[in-house]
């Protein structure tokens, strides 16, 4: 079990990498989607927004609560219930922050908890324990911060000379 102190840190660290990486990169580029069954950056954000509540704090507290049944998740849903796109930057890192401040306060308040409690998900014989989804969170948005980074470097290669794109592709610029 890692350090709930690491976690929730984790957790309250991620709106800032955020900005620093996303605050110099074109509007345009954070609302496009790199295809149309894939998110784009603001879409990640929103789903991270979505996911701290539904996904995380709802399923730990229900294990620890001991019903047993963890409530399911549409990532899709999440996303598609508000136009993402419109939102700016600014405000998607804002509302983020305020659940970040939130999922960390849950997360400390969680010392001393049975993490070890387990729960299935409904229709499933799997079982998960609280402390699965704790350490789920901090990867499912390192995960999701490999999947911004794989949207804005696509608006690099086009700027490129051939040679330079040539080159990338075989690995042979390190």
């Amino acid at each position: 079990m890692l350090d709930l102190d690491e976690l929730s840190a984790t957790l309250l660290s991620l709106p800032d990498v955020l900005e620093a990486l996303l605050r110099p990169i074109d509007a345009t580029v954070l609302r496009t989607r790199p295809d149309p069954d894939e998110w784009c950056p603001l879409e990640v954000i929103g789903h991270l927004i979505a996911c701290d509540g539904e996904a995380f704090r709802d399923r730990i507290a229900a294990i620890l609560d001991g019903d047993g049944v963890i409530p399911g998740f549409r990532p899709w849903d999440a996303i598609n219930a508000r136009d993402l796109r419109s939102m700016s930057l600014d405000e998607l890192l804002a509302e983020l922050r305020t659940e970040r401040v939130t999922s960390a306060a849950f997360v400390d308040a969680l010392a001393g908890r049975d993490l070890a409690a387990t729960g299935s998900l409904t229709g499933e014989t799997r079982e998960f324990a609280a402390a699965d989804f704790l350490h789920e969170w901090c990867f499912h948005d390192q995960d999701h911060l490999k999947q911004i980074l794989d949207c804005t470097k696509r608006h690099y290669p086009p700027h490129l000379t051939d040679t330079m794109r040539d080159a990338l592709a075989l690995g042979v610029t390190e």
